[in-house]
């Protein structure tokens, strides 16, 4: 005799499915509530950086100082910034750009990066001294001068030239670990004035003003490309019984003369004296010194005083009219 399986009612289905929906939302809560221990966020910080693979280090600089040698950049430099491009054929875009302070950054002279494999431009820009940083741009690679470097200052009279070098060069990253030593050159001529006599009193400031220099550097010729139009101020209240003075500038192009200026001022901006220089020799690594008394002839004297203003304000008459 064939026993008949029993099948439940539908209403019997209904209450099991029910059970089991709801034992299985039991069973997934509790899953979770034991799975929420084990959840662990991992901060920024902690996420592993990928291993430097490059290594800059400026080991000496070239003729430092003018007529000498010396072979630590901590003994000349104050100041390097370090900037990175892709090859012009590759878009000339720049990479990065660091600047590194002596007595701030440890590590001053050396840098590590990661970059990518292939080839890269490098700059580096040190600098004695100089209140702003200098800016390593990249202009339009269809002109002369794709590389430049412009200083940024707060001064109002624009970037003060300081005693400053550079290098700049293809490299090629290779898989694994790169170390690169290279060698500063310095970029700027220099003019210096000794005075055999103190300064007058009276002097406040000198300025000095020349022609074919520059505040902005070409990497690739190593030459002055803006023309500069501004020369440079000395306060002599800050130091009243300096008689030596240095002025630094990157010789414009192919310049190798320029025409120097030297005027003595008081806190009236009154002209007191005046020195007029030409063909001053203007070359990469020498120095134009010039020695001897700019206030030989005296100061020129200006009387202090005033005069009174008187306004007439009767009016001489009327025009009459009608209307």
């Amino acid at each position: 005799m064939r026993k008949l399986a029993m099948r439940p009612s539908s209403a019997l289905k209904k209450t099991r499915e029910c059970s089991l929906s709801l034992l299985t939302c039991v069973m997934m809560g509790a899953l979770v509530c034991s799975c929420s221990d084990r959840i662990h966020v991992i901060p920024d910080e902690a996420v592993p950086k990928p291993k430097p693979n490059v290594r800059i280090s400026v080991n000496t600089i070239e003729q430092i100082p003018f007529g000498g040698t010396k072979s630590s950049v901590q003994d000349v430099c104050t100041k390097l910034t370090y900037a990175l491009f892709t090859g012009v054929s590759d878009g000339g875009t720049k990479e990065m750009q660091v600047t590194q302070k002596l007595g701030v950054d440890s590590v001053f002279g050396t840098i590590q990066l990661n970059l990518s494999v292939g080839r890269h431009y490098l700059a580096v820009i040190g600098e004695k001294g100089g209140e702003g940083t200098p800016s390593v741009a990249l202009n339009d690679p269809t002109k002369d001068l794709p590389y430049t470097v412009r200083f940024k200052s707060e001064n109002k009279s624009g970037p003060k030239v300081v005693d400053t070098f550079h290098y700049f060069a293809e490299i090629e990253v290779l898989p694994g670990e790169n170390d690169y030593a290279i060698d500063l050159s310095r970029s700027v001529a220099m003019f210096r004035l000794k005075l055999t006599n103190p300064v007058p009193s009276q002097v406040t400031k000198l300025r000095f003003d020349f022609n074919n220099g520059s505040n902005s550097l070409d990497l690739i010729s190593g030459k002055g490309c803006v023309k500069m139009s501004k020369g440079d101020y000395v306060d002599m209240t800050a130091d009243p019984g300096k008689t030596e003075f240095e002025v630094y500038t990157f010789p414009y192009l192919d310049k190798d003369k320029m025409k120097m200026t030297v005027t003595a001022y008081d806190k009236y901006n009154n002209n007191l004296a005046e020195l007029a220089l030409d063909n001053v020799p203007l070359t990469v690594n020498r120095i134009s010194q010039y020695t001897g008394d700019l206030f030989k002839d005296g100061c020129k004297e200006y009387a202090q005083g005033g005069f009174p203003i008187q306004i007439n304000d009767e009016w001489d008459g009327i025009d009459p009219g009608t209307f």
